[in-house]
C-alpha cells in the first residue's frame, strides 16, 4: 500500500491513539483516539476500497507497536509512523525496541519534531532547523535509515516552515487538511481519523474524497493561506 514513485491518486488516512491511552493527553487530543474494534473495522474498510489508500500515525503511542502493528501485518500492510522524538521510551510511548521492531517488519518511518511544539512557533524563533535536524538524526539512528518525512505538529505549518523543510533536507511533508494526493507528491495531506469515524464515514469519505469535513473550495482556500502568510 506504500509506493511513493506511484503518480496515482491516493487517499491518506491517519491515525494517533487507540484503545486506552497510557498517558497524559493534550487538550483536545482525545478526539483522536479510536478503539481497537473501530481502528480493525476501518483499517478493513480501506483494504477492500477500490480507491488508493496509505495509512500514517502520529505521535508514536505505544499502541502503534501494541495494537497497530499486528493489525497491519496481518493485512500486509506498510504505513508511516511520525514519532515525537522526545517522548521516545517515556511512558505510554513507543521505545527504541519498539520502533526497531516496527522497522524490522517493513513500517517507514517520519519526524513529528522533537517537542511537539508548533512549527511555525519554532521557525518564528529561529529553533526549527535545530528541531528538526536532532529529531530525525535521533531518530535514524535507532531505525537504520535517513528520515526524509516530516508532519506538522497539530497540522500547523506556514511559508517559513515549508522554506526551512526544503533547506533543511525534507522533501516529503505532511499536513492534514484532507482531501487526495498524487502518490509522489512532495507535499500530502492526510484525514485524521476521529473517534466518531467508523467503516461507514470512512466508507463514505473514500467514495468520495473531495467533500469531506470541509468543502473542498475551503479546504484548498485553507492550504493557499497557510503556505503563504
Amino acid at each position: 500500500m506504500w509506493d511513493a514513485a506511484d503518480h496515482r491518486r491516493v487517499m491518506i488516512l491517519n491515525f494517533h491513539g487507540i484503545g486506552t491511552p497510557g498517558r497524559m493527553l493534550e487538550p483536545g487530543e482525545e478526539r483522536f483516539w479510536v478503539t481497537a474494534d473501530r481502528f480493525h473495522e476501518i483499517l478493513d474498510t480501506a483494504v477492500r476500497h477500490h480507491r488508493r489508500v496509505q495509512i500514517t500515525f502520529d505521535d508514536a503511542n505505544a499502541s502503534d507497536h501494541e495494537v497497530a502493528l499486528p493489525a497491519l501485518r496481518d493485512r500486509g500492510i506498510h504505513a508511516r509512523f511520525f514519532v515525537i522524538t522526545d517522548r521516545i521510551g517515556a511512558t505510554g510511548s513507543l521505545d527504541a525496541a519498539q520502533l526497531v521492531d516496527l522497522a524490522r517488519h517493513g513500517m517507514k518511518f517520519g519526524t513529528h519534531g522533537a517537542t511537539h511544539r508548533p512549527w511555525p512557533e519554532l521557525a518564528k524563533a529561529g529553533t526549527l532547523h535545530g528541531e528538526l535536524i536532532g529529531s530525525a538524526m535521533r531518530l535514524g539512528a535507532i531505525v537504520g535509515e535517513p528520515i526524509a518525512h516530516a508532519a506538522f505538529p497539530q497540522g500547523l505549518y506556514d511559508r517559513r516552515v515549508l522554506g526551512e523543510l526544503r533547506r533543511s533536507g525534507f522533501p516529503n511533508v505532511y499536513s492534514v487538511d484532507e482531501g487526495w494526493n498524487r502518490g509522489s507528491a512532495a507535499m500530502r495531506t492526510r484525514y485524521s481519523v476521529i473517534h466518531s469515524d467508523d467503516a461507514a464515514s470512512i466508507r463514505a469519505l473514500l467514495d468520495r474524497p473531495t467533500r469531506t469535513t470541509r468543502r473542498w473550495p475551503a479546504r484548498a482556500l485553507t492550504r493557499a493561506v497557510k503556505r503563504w502568510r
